[in-house]
């Protein structure tokens, strides 16, 4: 009778860290949409909404605290031909971009959540983070389709404009946010989330400074440049890209990820007679 006491606590007591550990982490998915906001959406319009989509694994410290690593995927939009004011509209710009990221946030549940505690769960949370995206500016110009950095439309890259370098497609960005998780089982975890990026670009939608001189581009590049620089000149009447004339605002370029999802802890170990009600 002792031996087998002895023999159940030595085992119970080696597989107790392996399941601790075991439940501590997530893997989840998540798919929604991803909205754009800057200069080609200065009315903060969800209208161009695109598919977005993620993976993500999760480390919980306790009931509380969280860590997670994300590579989320998704799209962003902009067109000036949907703005309320006057200027944008004739301005005329458009772009759409894929965008990709990876990422690594905080969270920290408002209540305690916990898979082992039926009184646990369900929580609001708020999440903290910083990662690196990725992007690259496409517009529509007749049939075709051009990628707008190569093209400089703000004269990046021409000797007359050495001051103006090509923009970096690779870029930092924070990000914060928040969301509701729920247990459904020991398991299983539905949550919905919301997150805004806050990037170091002003050229996610390739438009930030001013209007370079159209004399430059076309001697440098030729007509087509200088007709994605200044798309107005496709409207007939006054162009609106007068040399040094305001094309965009030099604030930073955002965008927003929201969406349902799910996680699923994986536990490598069972142990029916020995267990840790940590997490």
């Amino acid at each position: 009778m002792q031996f087998r006491f002895l023999l159940k606590a030595l085992f119970g007591l080696c597989l107790i860290p392996s399941l601790s550990l075991a439940q501590r982490y997530e893997f989840g998915t998540w798919v929604g949409g991803s909205t754009y906001f800057g200069d080609l959406n200065t009315n903060t319009s969800f209208k161009y909404t695109q598919p977005a989509a993620g993976v993500y694994t999760r480390y919980n410290f306790d009931s509380r605290l969280a860590a997670k690593l994300s590579f989320t995927y998704g799209g962003v939009k902009g067109m000036d031909s949907a703005s309320n004011f006057y200027f944008e509209q004739r301005r005329n710009l458009s772009f759409y971009s894929s965008v990709w990221e990876a990422e690594i946030q905080g969270e920290f549940n408002f209540m305690s959540y916990s898979s082992r505690n039926p009184k646990m769960k369900y929580s609001p949370y708020f999440l903290l983070g910083f990662g690196l995206f990725g992007f690259d500016p496409k517009t529509k110009y007749g049939n075709t389709v051009f990628h707008l950095q190569p093209v400089g439309t703000e004269g990046q890259g021409y000797p007359e404009y050495s001051a103006n370098d090509p923009y970096k497609l690779t870029k930092p960005f924070w990000v914060i946010g928040g969301g509701f998780k729920w247990k459904v089982s020991k398991n299983l975890s539905l949550f919905g989330e919301g997150a805004v990026r806050k990037t170091f670009s002003d050229y996610l939608d390739d438009v930030s400074t001013v209007y370079p001189d159209k004399l430059i581009l076309q001697n440098e590049s030729g007509p087509l440049t200088v007709n994605l620089s200044d798309r107005s000149l496709e409207l007939g009447g006054q162009p609106v890209g007068a040399t040094n004339k305001y094309r965009g605002d030099l604030k930073k370029d955002n965008y927003f990820f929201f969406g349902l999802g799910f996680s699923f802890t994986i536990n490598s170990y069972k142990c029916p007679f020995l267990y840790k009600d940590d997490y």
